[in-house]
């Protein structure tokens, strides 16, 4: 379906727009975001897609909030890209598949198993959801500069938060081979803007926080730590956009 307007759902200008983007799910943690940048302003605002945009080093970047989920990851990505977006990178929360994970732990995501239906939508399952190589290496900079405990590799994109309830056994299996084959952590967005942002042809990445740690007795959930940790990781993502400017990429 072809809509007249580009920007239908974000409800932004192009102009408005840095070439640099986070994306958060939570409208909440907008401001929270914002507050890194200079002269932030909000710029759109239409459901769950709310946009401020300010400046890091002289640069114009935003931060814009993508609700739950990838069918409103793949249209933010989608719309993003009519605009001055180059790169997006995405500041989450998961919950931990690996015992070594610990909660407030930072992910930089490297890679997505695609286990959500929006991206085969788009191409075959045989397409990679994978980040911009230039991106993950400015996070594991930041990550260091930064000094919040970090973690490299892929997770488990999905699109069902509680679907696990109604058929345990089945789920059970399914997470235990990830596990096995070293998956990380799970999340619900990822996939969609590693896929779409490379159709697209913007430079993505992403650094997660652990907002649900496992441990014998089941998992440990949110808390000081957990928020500490975020803090941490939407620093991660600011100092990773810096470097990325010194560096001359998105230019």
């Amino acid at each position: 379906m072809a809509l007249v307007d580009p920007r239908y759902h974000i409800r932004v200008n192009p102009e408005d727009v840095g070439e640099f983007v986070i994306v958060v799910g939570d409208r909440g943690r907008v401001e929270r975001v914002a507050k890194y940048f200079s002269d932030a302003k909000k710029v759109g605002e239409n459901r769950e897609y709310l946009t401020y945009t300010g400046y890091v080093k002289g640069k114009k970047v935003s931060v814009m909030s993508t609700g739950m989920g990838a069918p409103a990851m793949a249209i933010g990505i989608e719309e993003l890209a009519t605009t001055n977006a180059k790169v997006v990178i995405r500041v989450g929360t998961t919950g931990a598949f690996q015992k070594e994970l610990k909660l407030g732990d930072s992910i930089i995501v490297t890679g997505a198993v695609r286990l959500d239906g929006t991206t085969s939508q788009y191409i075959m399952p045989e397409y990679p959801a994978i980040a911009d190589f230039r991106v993950v290496s400015a996070l594991v900079r930041a990550a260091e500069l930064v000094k919040n405990r970090y973690h490299v590799g892929i997770v488990a994109s999905t699109d069902s938060y509680y679907g696990r309830n109604f058929d345990p056994e089945r789920h059970s299996h399914m997470e235990k081979l990830l596990v096995k084959a070293g998956v990380l952590a799970v999340e619900m967005e990822i996939g969609a803007l590693y896929v779409v942002g490379g159709i697209k042809g913007l430079k993505t990445g992403a650094v997660l926080t652990v907002r649900e740690e496992l441990s014998e007795d089941g998992y440990i959930q949110a808390g000081p730590k957990f928020e500490e940790g975020l803090e941490k990781s939407i620093q991660i993502a600011v100092k990773a956009i810096e470097i990325l400017i010194e560096g001359g990429v998105g230019s």
